[in-house]
């Protein structure tokens, strides 16, 4: 047989992704079957991780997965983390805190707001005492099924001017990184599953010009990738509705 000109290696794309669509169907068909352990299936996963190269390691499809739960165990859960957050509700209205903490509906989860009138003094990192006690109710409304915490700082554009931070990223830094610490002590979670960062002044969510918009800006969000408690609080409310228990612009 005579050899094509360029001796192209086009058809290798072609056969890499029918060989991952097969992988693909197989996985599924494995998954699906009853009487599958997890060891096993762990160990047929990470043979392609660290062989083949077509699935990361970090692939969302894997974990949900790997964390496979049956729908009586699934509807149960979803029954005790809305008990949660119903908690969580009653408790910000006992202590008149509702204004102070804005709660999101995320596709992937849920988004918490802190205030900054809640959380620390102008340029301070210590977390006040109120702020514990909310993050101690957070920690109570964390299922063990969490896949992802991350805690952001936020600033407004004000240049910081004490010995402590040289900037406003390291200010907002060093804020979520004293949420995430007292978070994760009270949730007793696998510290591997915090992230902080900071965006500084540069994520404002108001103007910088008005008093008003600057204590907007200056604020702690916390993110928990968690699909069982997107889905609690969509069964008190639809998905992207206001949540007036929560949200600080509702009277």
């Amino acid at each position: 047989m005579g050899k094509s000109e360029g001796d192209s290696q086009g058809w290798l794309v072609t056969y890499s992704d029918l060989v991952t669509l097969i992988l693909t169907f197989f996985v599924l068909l494995y998954t699906m079957t009853s009487g599958v352990e997890k060891t096993s299936f762990n160990s047929f996963i990470q043979y392609f991780q660290k062989n083949a190269g077509f699935l990361p390691e970090s692939q969302a499809a894997v974990e949900s997965i790997e964390n496979k739960i049956e729908p009586e165990q699934l509807e149960q859960m979803m029954e005790e983390q809305m008990e949660r957050w119903e908690a969580f509700a009653d408790f910000l209205h006992e202590q008149d805190l509702s204004s102070e903490v804005d709660i999101q509906l995320l596709q992937d989860g849920v988004k918490i707001t802190l205030s900054d009138s809640l959380t620390f003094e102008s340029g301070s990192s210590d977390l006040l005492p109120e702020a514990k006690v909310v993050l101690e109710q957070v920690a109570d409304v964390l299922g063990d099924r969490v896949l992802d915490i991350e805690v952001q700082g936020h600033t407004d554009n004000v240049p910081i001017s004490n010995m402590m931070y040289k900037s406003n990223w390291h200010l907002g830094a060093a804020r979520s990184v004293s949420v995430v610490q007292y978070l994760q002590a009270q949730a007793d979670m696998d510290p591997s599953h915090f992230k902080a960062s900071s965006f500084g002044e540069y994520r404002p969510v108001s103007e910088n010009e008005s008093t008003d918009g600057r204590r907007k800006n200056r604020r702690v969000e916390i993110y928990l990738k968690d699909l069982i408690a997107k889905g609690a609080l969509e069964a008190v409310l639809p998905f992207e509705e206001p949540i007036p228990v929560y949200n600080s612009t509702t009277n």
